[in-house]
């Protein structure tokens, strides 16, 4: 009888344990997810959850003990959970920050570029920069994950292409794209938004000697998107192109920022992607914002 009248003193402070996680689970998906406080209760429920809050005084007191005890279970759950996330969480490996650059052979010249010069290069070269290229945005500003209106990189047309060095060869699983938006643009800019678009990464050799009668995906070459003025970057001209996913991209459908997920896992790993986009809403120039790269991470 003593242990039952034990049992039922301790039961409300074992749903107060319970109580506790289910709150700090909910508070800390909405603190990554949407960068904010859900409501003025998170700030004590994580408070609560300090040391310094949590003493095991007498055999009496509220067993916290058991609290710590499943704290690691809950946390390694979660970010099993977290994993399961193609992109919110996940690692960007198109990302310029993360060590991702454009490859400027295989990338379309940018919209308003003025035409090289003697006097613009001999001032990049003493200064560093050419003032003609200030106010301009290159492609480089596609892996940097902004949408302020304007902050994109402009081609002209509706067609284009650009070339990313990912930071580590992936076996690439998702791209998500975003754009500014539509509320704070005009008719003009929301038709300069990528339309329908293709992802395209280069074949090993031994891909293209083993496995090439089972590829069913599209194949291209190289040449096809190589830049004729431009210096050449590290990378073979008779090199084929495999097709990783076609997409379209809609700027009117809520969020601007949509995942898209390859039709099936990549069997090569790859290190180099080029976006082409072969439509946009109709404008006259195409504006490209973000571009992100999600897979798994290969080393060969």
């Amino acid at each position: 009888m003593c242990a039952l009248l034990a049992w039922k003193a301790l039961l409300p402070c074992y749903v107060a344990i319970a109580a506790c996680y289910v709150s700090q689970a909910v508070c800390e998906v909405d603190r990554i997810i949407f960068s904010s406080s859900m409501n003025p209760f998170c700030k004590l429920g994580l408070l609560s959850h300090s040391p310094n809050h949590l003493h095991l005084t007498t055999p009496q007191t509220c067993p916290t003990a058991v609290l710590w005890a499943v704290k690691p279970i809950v946390s390694h759950t979660l970010m099993n959970l977290w994993g399961q996330t193609p992109v919110s969480f996940n690692r960007d490996y198109a990302s310029f920050g993360g060590g991702a650059h454009i490859l400027r052979s295989y990338t379309s010249q940018t919209h308003g570029l003025p035409p090289p010069s003697f006097l613009g290069s001999l001032t990049e070269l003493i200064f560093g920069y050419n003032p003609r290229y200030a106010n301009i945005n290159g492609a480089g500003l596609i892996l940097e994950a902004s949408t302020e209106v304007g902050e994109c990189w402009r081609i002209s047309g509706g067609t284009g292409h650009v070339a990313i060095n990912l930071s580590e060869p992936v076996f690439i699983s998702h791209i998500a794209m975003d754009y500014a938006s539509p509320s704070l643009l005009s008719e003009d800019d929301i038709k300069s938004a990528p339309k329908h678009m293709a992802l395209w990464a280069p074949l090993p050799s031994t891909v293209l000697d083993d496995m090439a009668h089972e590829l069913e995906a599209p194949i291209r070459s190289l040449k096809d998107f190589k830049c004729k003025t431009c210096s050449n970057d590290d990378l073979p001209t008779s090199s084929q192109l495999s097709q990783i996913i076609d997409f379209e991209y809609n700027i009117l459908r809520e969020p601007t920022r949509q995942i898209f997920q390859t039709p099936s896992q990549m069997r090569f790993p790859t290190q180099t992607v080029i976006l082409e986009v072969k439509s946009n809403g109709g404008s006259h120039t195409t504006c490209i914002y973000w571009l992100g790269i999600y897979g798994s991470k290969s080393t060969f």
